[in-house]
């Protein structure tokens, strides 16, 4: 009787267990997000020459605009080692080689966020848009304002009614235009991070 009792117990655990995945899996994206949202996030952002990489930590704000996208606007704060490392060339040229983690930057960016079908207890996103950034070098007195496109993606799992962990990789690629003689330069880099977000609504 003990062990038949004990079978029942676990077979009971095992479905409740199921049943929960299941009714956070067929929950719509909407059900999840809300109306509106905010998050938080911490990784690392991968620069060189003259796009700043090191910390990142960033915060969104989310707006639903439609059953499937959101308006995910973002600050992102980029904080790297203030090493020199432009020189002049033969031709007396300014020319920056920064490591990937070298350089300061502060940005905001206008993105949407594609949310698509759950996958169990995931739901994986894609991420567009693009954003205004201020580059400071301070070891080599290089300031500049650079326009990124982001492109990226991630997941993101329920872990509460109101409460998701996010994690997401993006890409970033566009034009700074610099003083110091440097004058137009691309910006190519990448960032991961990880956080959580809250519904507000």
């Amino acid at each position: 009787m003990t062990r038949a009792l004990l079978v029942s117990s676990l077979l009971l655990a095992s479905t409740a267990r199921a049943d929960d995945v299941d009714s956070v899996s067929t929950m719509t994206a909407a059900e999840e997000l809300g109306d509106q949202g905010i998050g938080a996030e911490l990784g690392i952002a991968a620069g060189g020459r003259v796009t700043p990489g090191g910390l990142r930590v960033s915060g969104h704000y989310l707006y639903q605009l439609s059953h499937q996208d959101w308006f995910d606007g973002t600050a992102s704060f980029t904080f790297g080692s203030e090493a020199a490392g432009c020189y002049q060339d033969q031709m007396a040229t300014m020319v920056c080689e920064h490591g990937f983690t070298k350089g300061r930057g502060v940005e905001v960016a206008a993105t949407v966020r594609r949310m698509f079908a759950a996958k169990g207890a995931f739901r994986p996103f894609a991420r567009a848009g693009l954003g205004v950034s201020l580059v400071r070098f301070s070891g080599d007195d290089v300031s500049g304002v650079a326009f990124p496109v982001h492109v990226g993606g991630g997941l993101r799992a329920r872990v509460a009614p109101e409460v998701a962990v996010v994690v997401q990789g993006e890409l970033q690629v566009g034009l700074g235009l610099y003083g110091a003689g440097l004058g137009a330069e691309p910006q190519v880099g990448a960032a991961f991070t990880a956080g959580a977000e809250f519904r507000l609504r």
